[in-house]
């Protein structure tokens, strides 16, 4: 039992002492250091359009991350769109992992789909549930004590509907933890 006792205490130990303190995602090595959640502001419609969008994303590798934006409207029937939701993919350009600066920032591609409640005050007077598919290009900074912010542009066509399409765009503001 002793025996055990004091191999078990030996590998947990050894464990620990040896653990990896980076994780390999699809061929990349990311620092368990390094920051990999992003929450952000979209300041252009909140301001301009009183449609509040906050974001959330999350660092998957080096050039790749996953997020998704949830938008309400501040003032029933000045926008277009009641409620939004938003999930994204984006892609950074920049190199590979050795000698990208920063992960998760510069210049990107991003693809994102749509759900959206339209209100009764838009173009044909009735409420419909919207959802389809878009594009989107941007940039995004990142400072030495993790403020990101973001400038992008794109749009999306809906699947089914009289509407066209919805805009994406946005000048984001926020912190990476």
């Amino acid at each position: 039992m002793k025996k055990q006792a004091i191999l078990a205490i030996a590998l947990l130990v050894s464990f620990t002492a040896f653990s990896q303190k980076t994780h390999q995602v699809m061929g990349w090595k990311i620092s368990k250091d390094i920051p990999q959640n992003e929450v952000k502001l979209n300041l252009l419609n909140t301001i301009f359009y009183s449609f509040s969008e906050i974001t959330y994303e999350r660092i998957l590798s080096a050039d790749f991350s996953v997020g998704g934006s949830l938008g309400v409207a501040l003032e029933p029937g000045t926008y277009p769109v009641d409620f939004a939701v938003t999930p994204y993919a984006r892609w950074f350009f920049g190199g590979n992992a050795k000698n990208l600066q920063k992960y998760g920032a510069g210049f990107f591609i991003e693809a994102n789909g749509a759900i959206v409640s339209t209100n009764e005050n838009s173009y044909d007077m009735k409420s419909e549930l919207l959802a389809g598919l878009g594009l989107a290009i941007g940039w995004k900074y990142l400072s030495l004590n993790n403020w990101v912010g973001e400038l992008y542009l794109g749009a999306g066509r809906y699947s089914d509907s009289d509407y066209v399409g919805y805009p994406r765009l946005g000048i984001s503001i926020g912190k990476r933890f």
